[in-house]
């Protein structure tokens, strides 16, 4: 039952972003930042150190963490993505925004319930692979990871009105995408059907 408030309060508040931000795509931060409660700034790789001294962190997933991807490729700026449920040791479900390649179709859109495997040697999430819905699989690259910034007091409670974004928190983009049409179809229908259905 937690599963389906969750999803149904990300929903509401993907639905107020959606309402004001109509012309810009949304970014990793941004929606990170307002569905965590972990208010930091700036570029995605950069949260973990600056949550050094505000924040608890860790290499352990908890509901309600952020997940810190490291620079990697053509993620120049990072990544951060919003745990909401722990599966088993080695995997765990997200939600997250922008997380589509540059320019592609993707771009802006946000994500539940998506997996991640944690891949690495010690079993201590410093290398991920996260699920290609367009694949079906976890596919073969490797995301390096800092570890996790946990709330302060669990999963954030959805705001009404998201945090104005700052002209420069370009946390996780090459340019992007001039509109998302409208936002309209912000998130994938695959996963609006599922959390309808409650899977």
């Amino acid at each position: 039952m937690r599963g389906l408030r969750g999803i149904a309060l990300s929903l509401a508040f993907v639905g107020t972003m959606i309402a004001s931000h109509a012309a810009n795509a949304l970014e990793c931060v941004s929606f990170a930042r307002e569905v965590s409660g972990i208010y930091l700034r700036g570029d995605a790789w950069r949260w973990w150190d600056e949550a050094s001294d505000r924040f608890d962190r860790g290499q352990a997933p908890r509901p309600g963490a952020v997940v810190v991807f490291k620079k990697f490729g053509s993620m120049r700026h990072g990544h951060v993505a919003v745990v909401t449920k722990i599966i088993d040791s080695r995997h765990v479900l997200i939600e997250h925004a922008n997380w589509a390649p540059s320019r592609s179709h993707g771009r802006g859109k946000v994500d539940l319930a998506v997996k991640v495997s944690d891949v690495s040697r010690h079993n201590d999430w410093t290398e991920v692979r996260v699920w290609n819905v367009a694949t079906g699989d976890f596919g073969t690259r490797t995301y390096p990871v800092y570890g996790f910034i946990y709330a302060p007091h669990g999963p954030a409670k959805h705001h009404a009105t998201p945090m104005p974004v700052a002209a420069n928190d370009t946390a996780d983009r090459p340019p992007p995408v001039a509109s998302m049409a409208g936002y309209a179809d912000a998130i994938d229908p695959r996963l609006q059907a599922k959390a309808a259905n409650g899977i």
